[in-house]
């Protein structure tokens, strides 16, 4: 289900649940309602009725992402369901706007690109064979600019037909060496993209442990039951690791120096948290400055692509007329001879 749709779910539950319904009788409304996810709703309500595990029913649903259903952990402990779905809601919220932002955002370079892309395609299969037939009936070739393009053109179709299958063989084979937990490691190095995954992430974590603790959860699991709001395993191994640390009385501040990629604001947010008994709030404050870092390398790596995407695209389309223009111009000089 798309992220936007399970946002408006838990948001609609958690103003049916504060009007004073039932969790059973909100889900039952709701259903009725959303005829697309009618069916799953219902088996949560009958789970839920049979005296299943709140966090069991919910996943076993497969309508929320896992992290939205560990969340529901923090129920135990005294917290409103309400009040969880209700920010689980806005983190959904916040993920659909992000990814929004970076989909319209790639809109215009994309749609640039493919009509370049089809317009070499016209000119080198169509356009300059008739051209250099043409100059070959007078006992010329082709002026050196053009036949750089063809080389480029047939390079690129090779690369196509043969190379990009042998980069996903690579690819396959040093994820079976390597693992998943390693692919995803290089992945939070990739710059931009990297960073961003990190920041949204740490946010979603710090966002769940503060909630979490909030609730009266002990400190370690918390960690753990947080870290599952990460979609990057490499980041959730990397939380699961000092777990046992954290449970042994080392503080979570020291714990996370030693890890790869956290910020040093982060660990100074954690550390005043720790020193002052204010940890919750010092998370919370980590999320949203991690959301607006974030926030803020896309506005910023956004006002430098489009102009050099069509920097990028006006150099092309200028190598291209001048392709086909030389070979014109060759025409025309022997014609006149």
């Amino acid at each position: 289900m798309k992220t936007s749709t399970s946002s408006l779910l838990l948001k609609e539950l958690s103003i049916l649940l504060k009007s004073g319904l039932s969790l059973p009788k909100a889900l039952e409304l709701i259903s009725r309602q959303n005829k697309e996810a009618s069916s799953k709703i219902l088996e949560i309500k009958e789970d839920i009725e049979r005296g299943e595990d709140l966090v069991k029913a919910f996943r076993k649903s497969k309508l929320f992402p896992e992290f939205v259903c560990e969340m529901f952990v923090a129920v135990y402990s005294g917290e409103a369901l309400e009040k969880i779905l209700s920010k689980a809601s806005d983190i959904l919220n916040r993920m659909e706007e992000f990814k929004t932002n970076i989909i319209n955002s790639l809109i215009y370079p994309f749609i640039v690109i493919g009509f370049s892309i089809i317009s070499v395609f016209v000119v080198i299969e169509f356009i300059v064979p008739k051209l250099r037939k043409i100059l070959l009936g007078f006992g010329k070739d082709l002026p050196f600019l053009t036949k750089i393009l063809l080389w480029v053109a047939k390079f690129l179709g090779w690369f196509f037909l043969l190379g990009i299958p042998i980069l996903l063989l690579v690819g396959v084979w040093w994820i079976k060496k390597r693992g998943w937990i390693e692919l995803h490691r290089v992945f939070l190095k990739l710059p931009i993209i990297g960073k961003l995954w990190l920041y949204f992430d740490l946010s979603r974590w710090s966002y769940t442990t503060a909630l979490l603790l909030e609730s009266g959860i002990v400190l370690p699991k918390a960690i753990s039951v947080g870290k599952n709001s990460c979609y990057n395993i490499f980041l959730r191994e990397m939380f699961q690791n000092i777990v046992l640390p954290v449970e042994e009385g080392k503080s979570l501040s020291a714990e996370l120096k030693k890890l790869e990629f956290i910020p040093e604001f982060l660990i100074e947010l954690v550390s005043v948290g720790e020193e002052t008994g204010t940890l919750p709030e010092m998370l919370y404050n980590a999320s949203e400055l991690l959301v607006k870092e974030a926030d803020y390398l896309i506005n910023r790596t956004l006002r430098w692509i489009e102009p050099l995407t069509i920097l990028i695209i006006g150099i092309i389309v200028a190598y291209i007329v001048i392709s086909v223009i030389l070979p014109i111009m060759e025409i025309s000089t022997a014609v006149k001879f």
